[in-house]
C-alpha cells in the first residue's frame, strides 16, 4: 500500500486513535458504562494482555504461514510476544508479592519464589529431556524444534539469513554406555532444548533475583533499582557478555532482558501510585503523548518489508533500504536495541489505558478466550512445545497453504484453550 493510498491508511489509523481518546477523556456517562470495573484481587487487564502475548507466541513457535501469523509478527509495534510476556511476568509478580512483602516480610518471599524457581527448572528439565526422545521417532520432524533456522533479525544480523543451528548437539551421546558425564552437565545446564522453549531459562534465573528486588523496593528505594538494572543492560546490550552458560543467552541475554522484568516488578508494585499519577492532569497528557508514540510506531512497523506470509499487505511509506537500515539501528530484537525497548513500554502502557477504558466491549468479544489462557500462561507454554512438534509432522501442513495453516492455527489454539478450561493435566504440568 503507497502512495496516496498509504497516507489515507495512516490519516484513518490516526483518525481512530484520536477518536478513541477523545472518547475516552470527555468522562460522559457513556463512556464510564464502559469501562473497567474488575475485582481489585486481580487485574484481568493483565491476564487479558498475557493471554494476547501467549497466543503471539504461539503462533510464532508453530511457524506456520497463516493469515493469524500476519495479525501477530510485529504487528502491534515492533514487538514480539517474548518482550510481551516478560514484561507482564514482572508486572504480576510485584502486583502479588507487595502485599506478601507487607504481612509476612521477605522470608515467606525468598521461599516462594525459589520454590517456584525450582519447579520452573524441573519443567524445563523434563521438556527437553521428552523432546529429545521424541524427536527420535521416525514420524516425527523433530528438527522443527531441535534445530532453528536464523531469519537475519538477530544478534548475528542479515548475514546470518538462513544458517541453521543444532539446539541438540552432542546429545545422542545420552544414549551411549557409559553415559558421557558432559552431555549430562549440558542438560543440567539447559545448554539443550528446543528453541520455542529455551526462554524457560531466563525465568528460572530471574525469579530467584527477584526476592532482592522485592525487597529494595519495600524499601521504596525504586529509583535505585531502576538505575542499576539500566546499567546492567547498558553494559549487556555494549559488551554482549554471558553472564550463565545455559542456551537461553543466546536469545534472551540475561543482562539485557532483565530490564524488562525489573522495569515490570517495579510498575507491577507501585500499580496504585502510577495509576493514580495518570489521573492527574500531567498523567493525561503523558498517557496521550505514549499513546501518540505507541500509534506511530505501529505504523512504521506496518513498513516492514519482511512478510511473514504470501499476500500480507504492507506500507510502502518507507524505502525497503531505509527501513531495514532503522531496524538494525534501533529495533533489533536479541540485545533489546532502544527502540525496541521504548515501543514494548509505551505498547504495554496504551494497551493498559484500551482496556481500562473499552474493557466491557473488548472483553465480550475477546475475553472469554484470553483471560483462561492468561491466567495459565506457563501451562500453555509447556503443552505449545509439543503442538509445534507435532504440526511440524503433519505433511499437508508444510505446503504453505494460508487457508490450511490458519485453520491449524485456530485448532491448536482451541486446543489449548479447552484443555486450560478442562485444567487437562492440571495436577502434572504447572500453570
Amino acid at each position: 500500500v503507497e502512495g496516496w493510498a498509504g497516507w489515507v491508511l495512516v490519516a484513518v489509523v490516526v483518525a481512530l486513535a484520536a477518536g478513541l481518546v477523545i472518547f475516552a477523556t470527555r468522562g460522559s456517562a457513556r463512556a464510564q458504562r464502559l469501562r473497567y470495573a474488575g475485582s481489585p484481587s486481580r487485574d484481568a487487564r493483565i491476564d487479558l494482555l498475557r493471554g494476547l502475548a501467549i497466543v503471539f507466541v504461539v503462533v510464532n513457535h508453530l511457524g506456520l504461514a497463516s493469515y493469524l501469523q500476519i495479525g501477530t509478527q510485529e504487528f502491534l509495534g515492533v514487538v514480539s510476544g517474548a518482550e510481551l510476556f516478560v514484561l507482564l511476568s514482572g508486572a504480576v509478580l510485584g502486583l502479588v508479592y507487595r502485599p506478601k512483602l507487607v504481612s509476612g516480610g521477605i522470608g515467606e518471599i525468598v521461599i516462594r519464589t525459589a520454590g517456584r524457581s525450582w519447579k520452573l527448572y524441573r519443567t524445563a528439565l523434563v521438556v527437553v529431556v521428552l523432546i529429545f526422545f521424541l524427536s527420535l521417532l521416525p514420524f516425527l520432524n523433530g528438527r522443527a524444534v531441535t534445530t532453528f533456522t536464523d531469519q537475519g533479525t538477530g544478534a548475528a544480523g542479515p548475514g546470518a539469513t538462513g544458517r541453521v543451528y543444532d539446539l541438540y548437539a552432542g546429545a545422542d551421546r545420552l544414549l551411549q554406555y557409559p553415559v558421557d558425564p558432559q552431555v549430562v552437565i549440558d542438560f543440567l545446564l539447559l545448554r539443550m532444548g528446543p528453541w520455542q522453549f529455551n526462554v524457560m531459562g531466563l525465568y528460572v534465573v530471574l525469579l530467584l533475583i527477584s526476592p532482592l528486588v522485592l525487597w529494595v523496593l519495600g524499601r521504596r528505594w525504586w529509583p535505585g533499582v531502576l538505575g542499576a538494572s539500566l546499567a546492567l543492560y547498558v553494559v549487556g546490550h555494549v559488551t554482549r557478555f554471558r553472564l550463565v552458560p545455559a542456551q537461553f543467552e543466546d536469545s534472551f541475554p540475561l543482562l539485557v532482558w532483565q530490564l524488562l522484568f525489573v522495569v515490570g516488578m517495579v510498575a507491577g508494585f507501585h500499580r496504585r501510585e502510577i495509576i493514580a499519577w495518570f489521573a492527574t492532569r500531567a498523567g493525561r497528557v503523558a498517557l496521550i503523548a505514549i499513546v501518540a508514540v505507541a500509534v506511530a510506531l505501529m505504523l512504521f512497523s506496518w513498513n516492514n518489508p519482511y512478510a511473514p506470509a504470501p499476500g500480507d499487505p504492507r506500507l510502502a511509506l518507507l524505502s525497503d533500504n531505509t527501513f531495514r537500515g532503522v531496524y538494525g539501528a534501533l529495533f533489533e530484537r536479541t540485545y533489546l536495541a532502544p527502540g525496541r525497548l521504548l515501543n514494548v513500554l509505551v505498547l504495554v502502557v496504551a494497551l493498559y489505558a484500551l482496556l481500562t477504558a473499552f474493557w466491557k466491549p473488548i472483553a465480550a468479544i475477546a475475553g472469554g478466550f484470553l483471560v483462561p489462557l492468561g491466567q495459565s500462561t506457563l501451562y500453555v507454554f509447556v503443552m505449545h512445545v509439543f503442538f509445534a512438534l507435532a504440526v511440524a509432522s503433519i505433511p499437508v501442513l508444510t505446503r504453505g497453504d494460508l487457508l490450511l495453516d490458519t485453520l491449524a492455527n485456530v485448532v491448536v489454539l482451541a486446543l489449548l484453550w479447552v484443555m486450560v478450561r478442562t485444567r487437562f493435566l492440571f495436577a502434572v504440568v504447572p500453570r
